[in-house]
């Protein structure tokens, strides 16, 4: 390809997309675009993709990446705040403590990168375009995945996921000022089957444990659910809600590209990550890696 990004002639941007755990593919992408020179100044993106964004932005990818590769199936779990009374089964608040305490935050405005995340309004239906504040008070109005976040109250208004309306933010990455975007798409296509690994691989044993303990009520039962025996190929709650949001998301996305398509899609292959399989980042980290060496003819040149 003839683009060119010495010199500064081309601002590249990268729209991360939403995905939850399969977000830490991002680390991958950025991973594989550093190592042929190709550093976007230029960053968008929602849910996890406004995490992994934020922390390139600010130059603490490299913190991000060494606590996610850290992480157990128990330590994921400690990390969520149940509740009964608001809009979802987890706060976040813990979560985003944690994250807190990996990275520095930062107004956006000064970072040394464009930045921006999206969210969606909860009551208007709108796209929100978080352009300014405090970055990591912008990656937690991002990421509230509908029925197990609870949304964020940010500048008056309250914020959900921006997978709802936005799941691959090639727009806000132009309107940021890039010349180049290269979109990553995490969605799981329309059609394709149902994650097939068993509960029991995907959700760790708390009885017993501090974590069990604490989690009571509607928490608990949700666990039981997943856990539970069910006929064969019965959805658990989890599966039915998450699987809805991907069908949805990539129903919106497919849209959002066809009118305002990326110079290059990065497509990586996560087709048996999960909701909550944030302990698997090294291997969706190198997914991701992979994903970029599967595109590699189409990169523009880097300097």
């Amino acid at each position: 390809m003839a683009t060119s990004v010495r010199g500064g002639r081309v601002k590249v941007g990268l729209a991360l997309g939403s995905g939850s755990a399969r977000g830490w593919t991002h680390i991958g992408v950025l991973r594989a675009l550093d190592e042929r020179g190709i550093r976007p100044t230029v960053v968008s993106g929602a849910s996890t993709g406004s995490l992994v964004a934020a922390s390139y932005a600010s130059r603490q990818l490299d913190q991000l990446e060494k606590w996610a590769r850290t992480l157990s199936k128990i330590d994921v779990w400690r990390l969520l705040d149940a509740t009964l009374k608001r809009g979802g089964v987890m706060r976040g608040n813990r979560l985003m403590r944690v994250v807190g305490e990996q990275l520095d935050d930062h107004a956006i405005e000064k970072l040394d990168y464009n930045f921006g995340a999206v969210a969606a309004d909860l009551h208007t239906g709108r796209e929100v375009w978080i352009q300014r504040g405090s970055m990591l008070e912008a990656v937690r109005a991002s990421s509230g995945l509908p029925g197990l976040f609870t949304p964020t109250y940010h500048e008056g208004r309250w914020l959900i996921d921006g997978g709802v309306v936005n799941p691959v933010p090639v727009t806000l990455c132009r309107a940021l000022g890039a010349d180049f975007v290269i979109a990553v798409n995490l969605n799981k296509p329309i059609g394709a089957r149902l994650e097939e690994s068993s509960d029991e691989d995907n959700v760790p044993s708390v009885e017993g444990t501090e974590l069990f303990a604490r989690w009571t009520g509607l928490l608990e039962n949700f666990v039981s659910s997943i856990r539970s025996e069910r006929e064969v190929n019965e959805p658990s709650m989890i599966e039915v809600m998450y699987t809805s949001i991907t069908i949805m998301q990539d129903q919106i996305t497919r849209s959002r590209l066809v009118g305002d398509p990326p110079d290059l899609v990065i497509r990586p292959k996560l087709g048996d990550f999960h909701l909550m399989d944030f302990h698997r980042a090294a291997e969706a980290i190198d997914i991701g890696y992979a994903a970029v060496e599967q595109v590699a003819a189409q990169l523009p040149a880097g300097g």
